[in-house]
């Protein structure tokens, strides 16, 4: 497993989102009126689908309350405002079998890429 996020990196996020300066949008998830969990959306123009591809960034439900339906509700509303994307992507641990299996059902399919990074912070 990774290390957690810096605070300093998270902050940042925070920031940028309220900022609306970048293409992010921040969401929360709830249950019952009770903040539960979150998500992080960016998008960005893909060539290989010739449009607009919704990246799901980030998704957190808090472990007591996974398996309730929120992930669902989560993906739907992001889809609600995002008509126009050709394509909703999002990266997933390969060894989060439960997560896995929710995508599938969500109609998400593996790909398979190579994931590469040069970070710059």
């Amino acid at each position: 497993m990774s290390d957690p996020i810096d605070e300093s990196v998270i902050e940042k996020l925070l920031k940028d989102i309220l900022s609306r300066e970048y293409s992010i949008r921040g969401y929360e998830a709830r249950f019952k009126g009770n903040l539960v969990g979150f998500g992080i959306v960016t998008s960005y123009y893909a060539s290989e689908v010739a449009g607009i591809t919704i990246q799901l960034e980030d998704l957190f439900i808090s472990e007591d309350y996974r398996s309730m339906g929120i992930a669902q509700e989560y993906f739907a509303k992001v889809k609600d405002d995002f008509p126009e994307a050709a394509r909703y992507r999002l990266e997933v641990c390969a060894s989060n079998q439960r997560a896995i299996d929710l995508y599938k059902r969500l109609g998400f399919e593996v790909l398979e890429y190579v994931q590469m990074v040069d970070d710059q912070i």
